[in-house]
């Protein structure tokens, strides 16, 4: 049930100046970067990967993966890709505050004593 007001100022409204809104759609072309007639090609590497197993290089990062198991490289041993660690996993050192102190001071006795490396006697002053 509506009010007879509401009724009244519904049809008081000038529908003629409502423009349909253009909505954005996730599917609509993005801008080109240039005007070249060719798709876009997306590389997995900007330039050849040498393998750190066998020293040669490659394009395609499955073809480098497969060059750190044993059977691939020359080494015959399985090597761990860094960098792809779970970090979930994660847990921050632990860290002995005394210790550490301790060697600071010792440190600065040493220099404060005339014991320091001979590298450092060499800096000017």
């Amino acid at each position: 049930m509506t009010s007879k007001a509401y009724k009244d100022g519904y049809d008081r409204i000038d529908w003629s100046e409502l423009k349909p809104q253009r909505r954005w759609r996730h599917w609509a072309k993005a801008k080109r970067a240039s005007n070249f007639p060719c798709p876009r090609i997306v590389r997995p590497f900007s330039e050849p990967v040498q393998s750190m197993a066998d020293g040669k290089f490659y394009d395609d990062p499955a073809a480098l993966r497969a060059t750190y198991k044993a059977a691939n490289n020359p080494q015959g041993v399985d090597y761990a890709e860094v960098g792809n660690e779970d970090i979930t996993k994660f847990e921050a050192p632990k860290v002995d505050r005394k210790a550490r102190r301790d060697a600071i001071e010792r440190a600065i006795e040493d220099v404060n004593n005339g014991r320091v490396p001979p590298v450092m006697d060499k800096l000017p002053a």
